[in-house]
């Protein structure tokens, strides 16, 4: 379940909750920063309590040792001790321990036994004296001594006259007297325990209690004097401070959030008011003004609220109509189109009419935009869209799908019917637009679908509309009607573009090769590079399948790169197999425009070891004719190379001679369509005797493409004709057929021949 907390909770926890927050952090840290500096000074208080007890244990040492020094070089001492005359030994003892207000003073013999002491006979009995002399081993020895239940710090030095007749002690009490003395002294609370239930010397802590330990007695190891220093009684201080701060803070909580329940609400019932009007505006009601009594800043949120209103209100009708309306024309766009030719047809289907649909697509836009710029191509289109809206008819429908592609939507008009209208459409058009004084005549390529006749849904007409108009911008057609089925085609189409430049990767591309035979010798002299494409799911592609299209996608280039490659590694393979052969690869009109082919080339032909002469470069009339000055540039170079030039399918295509004279070539091949019927048709007889002619006045060899038979073959041996291929011959094979192939062939001599001088001179 969502827990919904409203803006008045929201505010008030704003208010309260950061000073709470810092209220919180703010004690943690005063208390946090007490507590370490109690810690501090608890640890300093015993480092210092623990040099004071170190110091006065260290008086007290001194002191024994002063006396015990005056004691044992008492003359009387020594004769008494000498006499054996203990009374006067202990009355010597008593009287110099009550001076120094020595708790006990003692005289053992070197044997270890007591001769004399201060201590009552209970302690004389405990043999702490023998362990003393045990422990001064004939030096002046500090000490910690027990006897019976008292411990003691004497200090115990040799009684000499002249040698060491026994030994003087002399200490003070080890008892709860001098613990309260040191503790009075430090302030601390002080233990003097045995070593071995003391801890290690030095300081040790616990949760509750700090403890310095150190020895009675510098070197000592009997007794340990522990100073200890709780951390709760060191905190005593600081509690009642913290209960006032809590206290406090406690209070000014309260207060906080009494202030924060009174400004809440007082901000919120506004905010309220502009809610209930948002929720109106929620549901669609942009109706009624909102009104508010207040002149704050609350007052001047609301007029802004309402100015807002009005202002989306607007926006949303502008938006709604952007969203169906090209920007540029304001026009129907495609979403709108569909809209409204779904009524059209629906409408149609109830009174059994048909709907024409026309894609319109303006031709030479792109060529426009690259002279004038694009700011000249946008009043362009305006103005032909204003143009053939003002010709509309009622019921028409003109919207705008692509850049340069109208729709126009004929309600109760079939496919042929409409052709009418595409002729208006394109008087109109062509008939000029103005554009900085210039009149520009634009172009158009139609494509029409037919409601009910192609398809029953809008979607569908349209793309059947654009297909069709792609077909006939493909045939170089100004109109042309959707035919059934060519979706297909066109899927298809689309399909052979995207996979051609995986297949050029995956070297699934074959090239094969048709021969070519030199016909003054009869052998063969070379052959002519094809494509063949073995496409897993479409089958047998041959060239007219794909590069159509290839053409149009822009790939031509990688796919004659391809072909130059292979090709030129298989003239190298011939030559190392003992065939002398020169190959000739196809170029497009997209290859003509490409400056760095040549580049290309010549790297290749290095590469492979291959002459320049070995390769010829086959063009036709129609690719060179699309940009003849950049083609020449680029046929130049190559011919600047060694590579040989040829136009193949001469006679089809535009050229004149004067355009002819100017390119440089090598060879021209004659169109299979003129030598097939050589025999039969005198025409075409003429034509390809008048092409020899030409070609060897230019000093050009002729290739004849198409020899189907013998007597095709011996006729253009006749008319001097030096070259030929065709099916006579051989098909295009594989590359190791045709190694095969040429192994077998025999060559073949033709005597009919016009002037065989200049027919077959090189």
């Amino acid at each position: 379940m969502k827990f919904r907390t409203s803006f008045r909770s929201k505010l008030m926890l704003l208010t309260v909750v950061p000073l709470a927050v810092a209220q919180i952090v703010t004690l943690f840290a005063v208390m946090r920063t007490v507590e370490k500096d109690v810690d501090t000074r608890a640890r300093e208080s015993l480092i210092v309590g623990s040099t004071v007890v170190a110091e006065f244990l260290a008086s007290r040492g001194e002191q024994l040792r002063t006396s015990v020094e005056v004691l044992a070089a008492d003359f009387g001492l020594k004769e008494a001790t000498a006499t054996r005359d203990k009374a006067t030994i202990l009355s010597v003892l008593k009287n110099h321990s009550k001076r120094i207000h020595a708790d006990m003073a003692m005289l053992v013999d070197l044997k270890g036994n007591t001769v004399a002491s201060t201590l009552d006979a209970a302690e004389n009995q405990s043999g702490g004296g023998l362990g003393i002399i045990d422990d001064a081993s004939h030096q002046k020895v500090e000490t910690t001594a027990v006897f019976g239940d008292s411990a003691f710090h004497v200090f115990v030095v040799p009684l000499r006259a002249p040698v060491s007749i026994g030994w003087v002690v002399l200490g003070f009490r080890v008892d709860h007297l001098l613990e309260d003395r040191l503790a009075s002294l430090t302030g601390l609370k002080v233990s003097i325990v045995p070593t071995e239930m003391a801890p290690t010397p030095g300081l040790v802590t616990d949760e509750q209690t700090l403890t310095y330990s150190l020895p009675f007695v510098k070197g000592g190891s009997e007794f340990s004097v522990m100073l200890q220093r709780s951390l709760k009684e060191a905190m005593l201080p600081y509690v009642e401070a913290r209960r006032g701060l809590l206290i406090f803070a406690g209070i000014l909580l309260l207060l906080v959030a009494f202030a924060g329940v009174m400004f809440s609400a007082t901000i919120a019932r506004p905010l309220r008011t502009l809610a209930s009007a948002a929720q109106k505006m929620i549901s669609g009601n942009y109706e009624g003004s909102l009104q508010t009594a207040s002149d704050d800043e609350f007052g001047e949120l609301a007029s802004s609220f309402d100015s807002m209103r009005l202002a989306i209100s607007e926006r949303e009708q502008r938006i709604s109509h952007q969203a169906l309306h090209d920007a540029l024309t304001d026009l129907p766009n495609r979403y709108k189109v569909l809209q409204i030719l779904t009524t059209a047809i629906e409408s149609a289907r109830d009174d059994r009419r048909s709907v024409a649909v026309l894609s319109i697509h303006l031709s030479r836009m792109n060529e426009i935009s690259s002279t004038l710029g694009h700011k000249a191509s946008d009043e362009l289109i305006i103005q032909a869209a204003r143009h053939l809206r003002v010709n509309l008819k009622k019921d028409d429908l003109l919207g705008r799908t692509g850049t340069n592609e109208f729709v126009l939507v004929l309600p109760g008009r079939d496919a042929q019917s409409a052709l009418s209208r595409v002729e208006h459409i394109e008087q109109i058009l062509a008939s000029g637009v103005s554009l900085d004084n210039i009149d520009v005549a634009l172009q158009t390529v139609v494509g029409i679908a037919e409601y009910p006749a192609h398809s029953s849904t809008a979607a569908e007409l349209l793309r059947y509309a654009s297909i069709a108009r792609t077909e006939a911008e493909m045939s170089k057609e100004r109109i042309r009607i959707y035919q059934a089925g060519h979706e297909d085609e066109f899927v298809r189409r689309l399909r052979v573009v995207s996979d051609l430049r995986g297949a050029l990767r995956r070297e699934e591309i074959e090239v094969w090769y048709q021969p070519k035979i030199c016909l003054q010798e009869g052998r063969v002299c070379g052959a002519e590079a094809l494509v063949r494409w073995p496409h897993p799911e479409l089958g047998f592609l041959y060239p007219d399948d794909f590069i159509p299209a290839a053409e149009q996608a822009g790939s031509i280039v990688h796919l004659t790169r391809y072909v130059l490659t292979k090709a030129v590694k298989q003239c190298r393979e011939w030559a190392d197999k003992g065939l002398d052969l020169h190959v000739s690869v196809n170029l497009s009109v997209r290859d003509l425009l490409d400056e760095y082919l040549p580049y290309h080339v010549l790297q290749m032909l290095k590469e492979n070891g291959v002459k320049p002469e070995q390769l010829t470069l086959e063009i036709t009339e129609s690719s060179i004719m699309e940009d003849v000055a950049r083609a020449v540039l680029v046929l130049e170079c190559l011919r600047d190379i060694g590579v040989r030039i040829s136009m193949d399918d001469f006679g089809t295509g535009h050229s004149s001679l004067a355009q002819l004279r100017n390119i440089p070539l090598d060879e021209l091949k004659i169109d299979k369509s003129f030598v097939m019927t050589i025999i039969n048709d005198a025409q075409n007889e003429a034509i390809v005797r008048t092409t020899i002619d030409l070609a060897h006045s230019l000093n050009l060899e002729v290739v004849a493409e198409g020899v189907e038979d013998e007597a095709t073959m011996r006729r253009i041996a006749s008319l001097g004709c030096e070259q030929a291929q065709g099916y006579y011959l051989s098909k295009p094979v594989p590359a190791d057929e045709f190694l095969l192939w040429a192994d077998a062939f025999k060559p073949m001599v033709f005597h009919e021949r016009r002037n065989s001088d200049r027919a077959f001179a090189s």
